[in-house]
């Protein structure tokens, strides 16, 4: 039981930062002198950070 209710924990301060923190990075990042690939592969890094707390929730509760 301990596990899991860190797990939980874990995942409430993984999606904290990631909203105040990473996302803010991602989006305040001033990309006007990139190029149009670079731009594109740093807005996949968005969806990367949500697809990696989504795959932690699921393997949490044992769906993964």
């Amino acid at each position: 039981m301990g596990n899991f209710i860190g797990g939980i924990i874990g995942l409430a301060l993984g999606a904290i930062v990631l909203a105040n923190v990473y996302m803010a990075t991602v989006i305040g990042t001033n990309t006007s002198t990139w190029s149009t690939s670079e731009v594109a592969l740093w807005g996949v890094m968005g969806l990367v950070g949500i697809i990696g707390l989504l795959y932690g929730a699921l393997n949490l509760f044992g769906i993964l």
